[in-house]
């Protein structure tokens, strides 16, 4: 069975950051594409979206992360079953502790009051925005890095300043820019070279909360900058327990990593997690409940739905570029959890690289 190495934490965290132009990882977009959502449908036509089979998401998630980590499907029995479930327990008992350090609940972008308020007041202009974000170097900098990468950009010319980005992908389209950029520096690690592992780990969560911010958009009714930022959340999460789970294995140097442990960490402890994160950062309570389902039943707000529909969007595509699922089988399975008019067009949003690529 494959190890994960001790220094998984520098290189996933470094392959997040640096997924602020990571955005060739879906792929080439045609050169006549155009920015836009998912169309809402005709009143006649707006029916309830179909109810997504609760056993749905957490399968398709555990196949995603077991490709991910390597993990095969005859893994054996861990040689230290005993000390595997001290380093679990410790893992545990550090997420759950009340005084959290910053380690793992990361400070708060400083402009992300400001920013929330200026992107959800419609009144406001391109330059008013552009000025808070300049205000930031390093928040600019990402943010035109991710409105020049391929998922945004629609035109050969490279956009140069924030106002000429909005131009480009209109003001929806720079709130759901601004969310992965205002995210991607508290996940910036002193050093780091990458890692397969941390590369799906970005792309996974960046698939995520666009699919999750359009459904929030265009189905739900509800706000896509909140539905964007859950998604990120929940990225963020599973990148706190790797960290945590990788510093508890480097005080146990005699004891190998294991994939499997640490999936099973993700799997239990990134909800919670994530609605820490959202409750530290004093984002909105529907936020935080929407994280703390974790994608687990039938989600009972309008934003929870959103993100287990993106997250399972993610998962669907990302399974298509390892090669492990048809993209005809994601489409029929995608569009039979939403209304007629949506599987497509997040399909798009999605779509996956050719199996193997990347």
């Amino acid at each position: 069975m494959p190890a994960v190495e001790p220094v998984i934490v520098s290189a996933l965290l470094a392959a997040l950051l640096a997924g602020a132009g990571a955005a060739w990882w879906f792929g080439r977009r045609r050169a006549d594409a155009a920015w836009s959502f998912v169309p809402e449908a005709a009143d006649a036509d707006d029916a309830a979206a179909p109810a997504m089979d609760p056993a749905l998401l957490p399968r398709m998630r555990r196949r995603f992360l077991r490709a991910a980590l390597g993990i095969e499907d005859d893994v054996a029995e861990l040689p230290d079953a005993a000390g595997h479930r001290q380093i679990a327990d410790t893992v545990i008992a550090v997420l759950e502790r009340a005084d959290l350090s910053q380690r793992y609940i990361p400070r708060r972008p400083h402009l992300l009051p400001q920013l929330i308020q200026s992107v959800n007041d419609s009144t406001a202009s391109a330059r008013s925005i552009g000025r808070i974000i300049g205000s930031d170097p390093l928040l600019t900098v990402n943010l035109l890095r991710i409105a020049n990468s391929a998922l945004y950009r629609f035109q050969q010319q490279e956009v140069r300043s924030i106002e000429r980005a909005v131009t480009v992908v209109g003001n929806e389209g720079i709130r759901q820019i601004i969310s992965a950029a205002l995210v991607q520096p508290v996940m910036n690690p002193p050093d780091g070279d990458g890692g397969r592992f941390s590369q799906r780990v970005w792309d996974y969560t960046l698939r995520m909360s666009l699919a999750a911010a359009d459904h929030a958009r265009s189905v739900e009714r509800e706000d896509g900058f909140s539905a964007q930022l859950a998604g990120l959340l929940r990225g963020l999460a599973m990148v706190m327990v790797v960290r945590a789970t990788a510093d508890t294995y480097s005080r146990r140097q005699t004891l190998a990593p294991s994939p499997a442990l640490l999936l099973s960490l993700l799997e239990r402890c990134t909800p919670q997690l994530a609605a820490r994160i959202a409750r530290a950062w004093q984002l909105s309570a529907d936020v935080a409940a929407a994280l703390e389902a974790g994608g687990q039943g039938v989600p009972s707000t309008p934003l929870a739905r959103s993100l287990q529909v993106g997250e399972l969007a993610a998962a669907l595509s990302m399974l298509c570029r390892e090669g492990l699922l048809e993209e005809a089988q994601a489409l029929e399975t995608l569009s039979a959890c939403v209304p007629d008019h949506v599987g497509g067009w997040l399909w798009k949003r999605v779509s996956p690289d050719a199996p193997g690529e990347g």
